[in-house]
């Protein structure tokens, strides 16, 4: 009788922590198809950076934590070019203060047509961790008073989101890369740094 209850002991613990790692590897499976999805959109605007554009600047924002790029957003549906500004930005911790991430942030992105006006902001994501832009430099075209003048030749994403929840004494995470070369008309600056 001992030995059987020893037995449905072990059966039981190993059931538990069985559980518990398939809840796991379920969380991180879950953020790994988020923050695809939300790179896949990240993507689609950011290869769009200075397409059909006649603007000499294409950057409005180029910090580490945000961007503001200029880009062709004509769809299919419509011919009538729409050269809008579009900006991704992350919230505050505090906006999240429901969850038990003490890290996780709202990504948010913001459309504003060049031609003025306001622009319109929407929720893209919840449970970014880090947003980093990272850009690579090369030498203007000389045009500029100040024959120091970089542009943007490229720049790189860096996106991690965690789940809101502890799993197994952890926040599951995944993290997205991806390096973009933007369409820019190098007779002009595209983002003008001293």
């Amino acid at each position: 009788m001992v030995i059987r209850g020893a037995i449905a002991i072990a059966i039981l613990n190993m059931t538990v922590a069985l559980q518990g790692k398939l809840s796991e590897k379920t969380r991180q499976a879950n953020m790994f198809n988020l923050v695809t999805t939300v790179g896949r959109v990240l993507a689609n605007d950011m290869k769009k950076v200075g397409y059909r554009t006649s603007w000499d600047v294409n950057f409005n924002i180029a910090s580490p934590d945000s961007v503001e790029f200029q880009c062709d957003t004509t769809t299919i549906a419509s011919a009538t070019p729409a050269i809008c500004w579009i900006k991704y930005s992350v919230g505050s911790t505090s906006e999240l203060s429901g969850t038990a991430n003490p890290k996780d942030r709202k990504l948010y992105r913001t459309v504003r047509l060049a031609s003025g006006g306001a622009g319109v902001r929407s929720l893209v994501a919840i449970g970014v961790v880090k947003l980093k832009f990272t850009y690579r430099m090369g030498v203007g075209d000389g045009s500029s008073t100040n024959d120091a003048t970089r542009v943007i030749q490229s720049f790189s994403v860096n996106l991690v989101m965690a789940s809101g929840e502890l799993v197994n004494g952890l926040y599951p995470q995944a993290e997205w890369t991806y390096h973009f070369f933007p369409t820019i008309n190098f007779s002009s600056p595209a983002y003008t740094w001293g």
